[in-house]
């Protein structure tokens, strides 16, 4: 990133957030920012996942405006802590790059890379995100919300795979997925909904267990720490996949 675009993303994500509507506002801010300073314009690796971000959180805050979740609270708040974690990197590396978690900077170095497909650098960040931060962002949360014992939190937490699930053909198209190109609806479209559907469940998944391994842990700080050293690795080596083999048919 320049050093311009770099400070001024920065700036726009030490703005705190309080609810969900921040959240979709700070993304859109850094959306248009990035998009207006990159030689990729919308194109740009930054601007692409922060698109497919912002597309989400708008409809997880359409879901609980409809009342639609049993403890909305718990889902702003992780919600909140989920869109900190993002900004928070954007932060680390306009300070120092290297500062920044190894799964988010591969990502911020390329964003201007030609050779990288907008459905590439979004996927990189789902990845960087779901697999590096949700687990963090769930602890967070649970120092303020405890994890209950009927189920409930958990059940809204997978609510969030069916907006996933319900957007995931529009979006596919709005990245221009390999896979999406030709008849809406074709087999091979079809069988790729399904493939992301799916990979989303499973990430998320493994993010809520992982989540609560840590909490359970005897130290819970030590714990806390070994798990984002695993995750920032395990994400860095997936997100490498995903920019470094843009044949790749995500």
């Amino acid at each position: 990133m320049s050093t311009g675009s770099t400070q001024e993303l920065a700036r726009i994500a030490s703005k705190d957030v309080q609810s969900i509507a921040d959240v979709v506002q700070r993304l859109e801010d850094i959306r248009d920012h990035a998009a207006a300073t990159s030689l990729l314009g919308a194109e740009d690796g930054i601007a692409s996942f922060t698109k497919l971000y912002h597309i989400i959180t708008k409809n997880v805050e359409a879901t609980a405006a409809a009342g639609q979740f049993a403890d909305v609270a718990f889902l702003t708040r992780l919600d909140i802590e989920f869109a900190r974690r993002y900004f928070s990197a954007l932060r680390a590396y306009a300070v120092n790059t290297q500062a920044a978690p190894q799964c988010w900077r591969i990502l911020f170095d390329r964003r201007s890379d030609r050779s990288i497909r907008p459905v590439h650098f979004a996927a990189a960040g789902v990845n960087a995100h779901v697999n590096f931060d949700l687990t963090p962002a769930l602890l967070a949360t649970w120092e303020a919300f405890p994890p209950d014992d009927q189920g409930v939190q958990h059940a809204d937490y997978r609510r969030i795979n069916d907006i996933f699930a319900v957007e995931m053909d529009d979006l596919r198209e709005l990245f221009g997925s390999v896979l999406s190109v030709g008849e809406d609806g074709a087999l091979w479209d079809r069988f790729a909904n399904r493939a992301s559907d799916l990979l989303v469940r499973f990430t998320r998944d493994l993010a809520w267990d992982e989540a609560l391994e840590v909490w359970g842990a005897r130290d819970r700080g030590r714990a806390r720490r070994s798990s984002g050293r695993k995750l920032d690795a395990i994400a860095e080596i997936l997100g490498r996949g995903l920019l470094e083999a843009p044949f790749l048919p995500v």
